[in-house]
């Protein structure tokens, strides 16, 4: 049975037929990179773990900032590859080290000692079951707020661009993820914050969902994934063709991007 996330969710409905190269077809981009954003924000996010996850084993003991810049580091030295690309002209790798230093210096200083919550897991992965469909996605960071008791799904943002508070109230990744939460640790009693991150303009967006919210979005899945596995019988993908193709990495394959 085929195991769906938002991720693979999203593809389909910003194209298709991308979502067939990808997930039927299985097609290896030619030139396959990993670009410099999508490497920092990882290691930013690694970093956060780490220090998440030694607050939780060892409470008492204080994380420097020394200590979490210092962790990154070294996950940036150890990850490092050569299909890490740099496009942006003007721009290093060493200034993308630098932006990420000056991430986590920031968050630092906002939530040091970073005992404002109980920290529950972090990366956890959450398997999700809605009509017999089933889902599965990975947790930035999951807590309990000690002041309000409610239950906190943290999503961490390295991105550039700061959306409006209403296209994230549609937005349906950490919705999803209070579903699958609800159920695997019996939380139908608990208030639920869900908390987007977007580290660059140190800002923290607070939302709560619904149970009718909640509700129309299972069926908003459902009748998503149904039209997936009819596309996938009756093998109709079409393309979507707009201004992101050229930065597709299926172009050269698509015959709509050729054209």
């Amino acid at each position: 049975m085929t195991v769906y996330s938002h991720t693979r969710l999203a593809l389909y409905e910003k194209c298709p037929l991308a979502y067939k190269y990808r997930y039927i077809d299985k097609i290896k981009p030619a030139e396959a990179f990993t670009s410099i954003e999508m490497f920092m924000g990882s290691r930013v996010h690694d970093t956060l773990e780490y220090v998440y996850k030694q607050r939780k084993k060892s409470p008492m003991e204080k994380i420097t900032l020394s200590e979490m810049l210092s962790y990154y580091d070294f996950v940036w030295k150890k990850n490092w590859a050569d299909d890490v690309k740099v496009i942006k002209e003007n721009m290093t790798a060493n200034d993308y080290l630098d932006q990420g230093k000056l991430i986590l210096s920031e968050y630092y200083q906002t939530y040091q000692p970073f005992d404002r919550d109980e920290t529950l897991s972090v990366e956890e992965r959450i398997d999700i079951s809605i009509e017999g469909f089933k889902l599965m996605g990975f947790i930035d960071r999951l807590s309990v707020n000690k002041e309000s008791g409610h239950v906190e799904i943290h999503d961490y943002k390295t991105s550039s661009h700061l959306p409006d508070v209403t296209d994230l109230q549609n937005d349906r990744q950490l919705a999803l993820y209070q579903i699958g939460i609800q159920k695997k640790y019996n939380f139908y009693d608990k208030e639920f914050d869900i908390i987007y991150h977007y580290l660059r303009f140190r800002k923290e967006i607070r939302l709560q969902k619904s149970e009718d919210e909640l509700e129309n979005l299972k069926k908003n899945i459902v009748t998503l994934i149904q039209t997936i596995e009819l596309a996938s019988w009756e093998n109709d993908f079409p393309a979507c063709v707009g201004s992101a193709c050229r930065w597709c990495e299926f172009s050269p394959v698509c015959p709509a991007f050729n054209k």
